[in-house]
């Protein structure tokens, strides 16, 4: 039996992941327990398909991240290497990167195949992960794509107020 670890101590984040786990047709026992510092939402495979847990697994901490993390790094981003914008400006920048970020993978360099990718690579190989020290250390190709996609956003509102 197989079984992965998610840590965090972020309580929405918690609740989404059971939920989601809890509505998916896979057969996973779910726990949720604080051990020190941190909240665990424990899975353990009932089927004994790797595979298939895996990527499930993969697939509901990408969305998580997506929802949790991803617009607080394109805004650090933004701040960060555009900050001679105004905030109004940033806020545009904002929210194109959003629109480019719904538009289809093959569009926008497979952010959603990366994404995945480096998680179930990581969970396979871990028992458990550590969602913000994953977030900090571990998806350092993701967050040069959304680096570009924040850079493709900037000259797209640069030229728009070029007229």
């Amino acid at each position: 039996m197989k079984s992965v670890c998610i840590k965090t101590n972020h309580e929405d984040i918690i609740e989404y992941l059971i939920t989601t786990f809890e509505k998916l047709p896979i057969n996973v026992c779910i726990s949720n327990c604080k051990f020190k510092m941190y909240d665990n939402v424990i899975l353990h495979d009932m089927e004994r398909n790797e595979s298939e847990f895996y990527e499930v697994v993969a697939i509901v901490l990408k969305s998580a991240i997506e929802r949790f993390y991803e617009k607080e790094i394109i805004r650090k981003c933004i701040k960060q290497n555009y900050f001679y914008l105004n905030e109004a400006e940033q806020e545009y920048v904002l929210k194109i990167s959003n629109q480019i970020m719904n538009l289809p993978d093959n569009k926008i360099g497979y952010k959603n195949k990366l994404l995945k990718n480096l998680i179930k690579r990581y969970i396979i190989e871990n028992k458990s992960i550590v969602l913000d020290g994953f977030m900090n250390f571990r998806v350092k190709e993701y967050k040069e794509l959304l680096d570009n996609i924040v850079e493709v956003s900037v000259v797209s509102f640069l030229e728009l107020t070029s007229f």
